[in-house]
């Protein structure tokens, strides 16, 4: 990503914005394993998780290197499906987010997370693309930006201690994280190059 801010490299990735996906936040893996994000949704996404255990084994006891894919060369953990709903619900979570490439760099750090990290990720895209089907009988990418909206409003709208709304918050939390951290995110809260300027205080008057 041309002119970006943001630190790929592994060790960025520990106080990064997947840390909402890492087991001991949230009970989260509880409530889709009791059917937010089980069924067709998660089965859609399942390769993503079996793919990446086999990368991190192999006979020899070292990480085994992923096998070039073609097909997705452009692609470093998310096949094609799932990352065109990562870059879909970003945009529409966080507007701004496909020029600033989000889904790309998210993809990039999933490949240097760990496996219940990457696991936990599918499953939460798993989710949505359950409440699509439930709903409309397509996936989410397939929606209509109406029906999108207001698939989200609705989920936004659960108590917190509903499943889906915890999913809901910990994507959130990591689309808007790298958004605000892109250029183009940072631009946008008053970063001009060299100095980020604070919001103006309310007038006391």
């Amino acid at each position: 990503m041309n002119n970006d801010v943001r630190d790929e490299s592994p060790s960025a990735a520990a106080d990064g914005p997947l840390r909402h996906f890492r087991v001991g936040r949230r009970d989260v893996l509880r409530s889709l394993a009791t059917g937010v994000g089980a069924g067709v949704g998660a089965v859609v996404f399942a390769s993503q998780a079996a793919a990446a255990e086999h990368v991190h084994q192999s006979p020899a006891g070292n990480p085994a290197q992923p096998a070039p894919n073609t097909a997705e060369s452009t692609l470093v953990f998310c096949d094609r499906h799932a990352f065109d709903t990562l870059a879909l619900l970003s945009e529409q979570i966080v507007p701004g987010s496909r020029t600033a490439q989000v889904a790309e760099f998210l993809d990039r750090l999933l490949a240097v997370e760990s496996l219940d990290t990457q696991k936990r990720f599918t499953q939460t895209l798993g989710a949505f693309e359950r409440v699509a089907r439930e709903a409309h009988g397509k996936p989410w990418k397939s929606l209509t930006a109406g029906q999108a909206s207001t698939l989200l409003t609705k989920i936004s709208g659960q108590p917190e201690s509903d499943g889906m709304r915890q999913c809901f918050d910990d994507l959130k939390a990591a689309i808007a994280e790298t958004y605000y951290s892109s250029e183009a995110g940072m631009k946008e809260l008053g970063w001009n190059g060299s100095v980020a300027f604070a919001p103006p205080m309310p007038s006391c008057a």
